[in-house]
């Protein structure tokens, strides 16, 4: 191959590679136009700028982006305390399906688990007394704990302790009186419960009665830590490894 030739092909292989390089540059060599913006970092309100539609933060109506902050506070919040509080029980627990039209009947067990307290079933047993009789205590107590025990301990997570509070709808005005609903409590052992050759009436009879079970503690910042089983962090403060864990 001649000189001249040799020269002539490489001032079109120069020229072809200026031809790409302008292409790309004007189109981007193929990449979308989203590909091409500049990641930013994350602003401090990059979550309020993400809102779209009517939840926009546009500035213009401050009362209704203070509505929409709130409402947003109000998620997280919701959010934290599932993270703090999460359900410790893999199934549902074989609570009354009560709804619209359906109330939770009197004496009909509710039962709860909360992460504070792992090795306690939390029992509510309701009465509706406008003139409270401790005298019947016994007896209610024995039926919270018979509902337990024949609804089996297959149905509930694993457990050490079952405590029982008697709440009085009678009392119940308003969240004022929500505490004060609670008129006694007592912890049972759980596998005293669960067996079916124990007599439950001399297992209540052996139980300490509790006559502040229950606090509303409107002072904690989420609902689930306003909710405290006193009787529970006493009794759990007792006896080592089942110390609660406090907010």
């Amino acid at each position: 191959m001649s000189t001249r030739v040799r020269d002539l092909l490489l001032t079109m292989l120069a020229s072809c590679a200026m031809l790409v390089a302008c292409l790309c540059l004007l189109g981007g060599c193929g990449r979308s136009p989203e590909s091409t913006q500049v990641d930013t970092p994350l602003k401090e309100n990059s979550r309020e700028s993400a809102l779209n539609g009517r939840g926009r933060l546009t500035g213009d109506d401050p009362e209704r982006d203070r509505a929409v902050r709130d409402a947003m506070a109000r998620a997280d919040k919701a959010a934290e305390e599932r993270l703090r509080n999460p359900p410790t029980n893999e199934v549902p627990l074989p609570n009354y399906d009560a709804g619209p039209g359906r109330p939770r009947p009197l004496g009909c067990n509710f039962y709860e688990m909360d992460n504070r307290y792992p090795d306690y079933l939390l029992c509510q047993y309701d009465v509706n007394e406008k003139n409270y009789d401790a005298a019947n205590e016994p007896e209610r107590f024995q039926e919270a704990l018979l509902q337990v025990r024949w609804t089996g301990r297959n149905k509930f997570p694993p457990i050490k302790w079952v405590a029982v509070a008697i709440f009085n709808r009678a009392n119940h005005k308003g969240a004022a009186t929500f505490e004060s609903c609670f008129n006694a409590g007592a912890i049972f052992d759980a596998s005293k419960v669960f067996n079916l050759e124990g007599n439950l009436s001399n297992l209540v009879v052996q139980a300490t009665i509790d006559r502040h079970p229950f606090k509303y503690d409107r002072q904690q910042s989420t609902p689930g830590g306003q909710q405290r089983w006193l009787i529970v962090e006493r009794h759990a403060g007792n006896h080592e490894g089942t110390a609660p864990q406090r907010q």
